[in-house]
């Protein structure tokens, strides 16, 4: 095939009357890795921030950590777990 493009078919490859469906568990094995992942830089530029205070870009980070990622896991949070127990 030297230079022409292949056609896929996508009806072939997926069924259209069920289409893409992600469970409520693998939604929130998802959910959970994001906050792990969020939490764990938050932990390391607390950490960072805690031993070197005087960093303008830790500083800087400490700052974004505080104002955007923290309420972004609320968020998350708040969202996967509507009610309480």
């Amino acid at each position: 095939m030297s230079g022409e493009k292949q056609k896929i078919d996508f009806a072939e490859v997926y069924d259209s009357k069920s289409g893409v469906s992600i469970s409520g568990g693998e939604r929130l094995r998802f959910a959970k890795q994001v906050l792990v992942g969020i939490g764990v830089v938050c932990v390391g530029v607390f950490v960072g921030y805690a031993l070197q205070p005087d960093n303008k870009a830790l500083a800087a980070m400490f700052e974004l950590v505080k104002i955007g990622a923290l309420p972004l896991m609320t968020l998350v949070i708040s969202f996967y777990f509507p009610k309480a127990v």
